[in-house]
C-alpha cells in the first residue's frame, strides 16, 4: 500500500518529503499489476501462514515483553505502539476512531465519527483517525501507519479503499496512509495540502482536535466528491516594532529640551515684564 506523510518538527523539508511521498503515490496507483502496488505480495495471500507483517508484529510484542523483563515495567508510550498494532481493526459502522494519546474531546470524537460514517454509507471509503503520544519503535509516522493499515488490513482487496490519518503528539507530526483506491480519491494536491498546511499550522497552536476534525472534513469532501473546504488560514502577526529607534528618541529628546527651556523662559520674562510695565506706569514710583 502507498502513503503520505510529512515531518513537522526535525525531518526534512515539507516541499522535498511530499514531492518523494506523490511519487510513491503515484507508483502506487498508476501500476497495471497488483504486485507493484502491494510491496510485500507474500504477505497478502490468504493461506493460513502468517504474512511478514504480522510476523513483525509479533516480533515486535515479543521483543517489547523480553525488555520489559530486563528492564522492568514498560514505558507508557511503547505499549501504546504496540496495543494499536494489536487493536483489532475498526469494525464498518462502528468506530473509525482510535485516540490513543486522549487529544480529541467528545465532541470531536463524536463529529468525526459521524463524518466517517457517513461517508463509509456513502461512498464505501472507510477511514480511520489514530492518535499516539510518541513512537518508539517506528519512529517514522509514515512507516508506522503503513505497518497499522497492513496489520489491519492484509491484503489489497480488504485495504485498496481504506486509509488511516495518523497524528503523533510528541512530535507534532502526521501521516495519511491507504490504499491505492483511497489515495486516488483523496487526490495528491489535498493530501500534500493536508500533510503541509492543516496539520502544522494547527499544531503550531496545539490545536490537535481542530488539525483532525479539519483534516478529516477535506478528506471527506474530496471523497465525496465535492467542492474543498481547503486549508485554515495562517494568522501571521504584525512585525512592526514597538519600540523606538535612537534616532527618534534623540528627536524626541531634543523637541522636549526645547519645550521645556522655552516654558522656564516665558515663567521668568513675563513676570518680570509686567512688573515693570507696572512701575513704569505708576506716577508715585520713585526711583532714587
Amino acid at each position: 500500500m502507498s502513503a503520505v506523510t510529512m515531518n513537522l518538527a526535525s525531518r526534512a523539508p515539507v516541499a522535498v518529503k511530499a514531492k518523494r511521498n506523490v511519487a510513491l503515490r503515484r507508483a502506487a496507483t498508476t501500476s497495471k499489476s497488483a504486485k507493484t502496488v502491494v510491496s510485500c505480495s507474500a504477505a497478502r495471500s490468504d493461506d493460513a501462514t502468517p504474512g511478514p507483517v504480522k510476523r513483525l508484529a509479533s516480533a515486535v510484542v515479543g521483543l517489547g515483553a523480553a525488555a520489559s523483563l530486563a528492564l522492568g515495567a514498560p514505558d507508557v508510550a511503547t505499549a501504546a505502539e504496540l496495543e494499536i498494532l494489536q487493536t483489532p481493526a475498526p469494525a464498518s459502522g462502528k468506530g473509525y476512531i482510535v485516540d490513543d494519546s486522549g487529544l480529541l474531546s467528545r465532541a470531536a470524537s463524536g463529529s468525526i465519527n459521524s463524518r466517517l460514517k457517513e461517508l463509509e454509507d456513502t461512498t464505501g471509503y472507510h477511514v480511520n483517525v489514530i492518535t499516539v503520544r510518541k513512537l518508539v519503535f517506528e519512529q517514522d509516522p509514515f512507516a508506522f501507519g503503513d505497518k497499522v493499515l497492513e496489520t489491519w488490513y492484509p491484503t489489497l482487496e480488504e485495504g485498496n479503499n481504506k486509509g488511516n490519518l495518523l497524528l503523533v503528539k510528541n512530535t507534532k507530526e502526521g501521516a495519511i496512509v491507504g490504499g491505492p483506491a483511497f489515495l486516488k480519491g483523496v487526490g495528491n494536491d489535498v493530501l500534500d495540502s493536508i500533510l503541509s498546511k492543516n496539520i502544522p499550522i494547527n499544531l503550531d497552536d496545539e490545536k490537535y482536535g481542530e488539525a483532525l476534525t479539519s483534516s478529516v472534513d477535506r478528506i471527506v469532501a474530496a471523497l465525496e466528491g465535492k467542492a474543498d473546504p481547503g486549508p485554515p488560514v495562517k494568522y501571521e502577526k504584525s512585525r512592526e516594532k514597538t519600540y523606538k529607534t535612537k534616532e527618534e528618541t534623540n528627536e524626541k529628546r531634543e523637541i522636549f529640551s526645547n519645550v521645556v527651556i522655552g516654558l522656564l523662559v516665558i515663567s521668568f520674562v513675563v513676570p518680570m515684564v509686567q512688573y515693570f510695565g507696572y512701575v513704569a506706569g505708576d506716577p508715585d514710583w520713585d526711583g532714587d
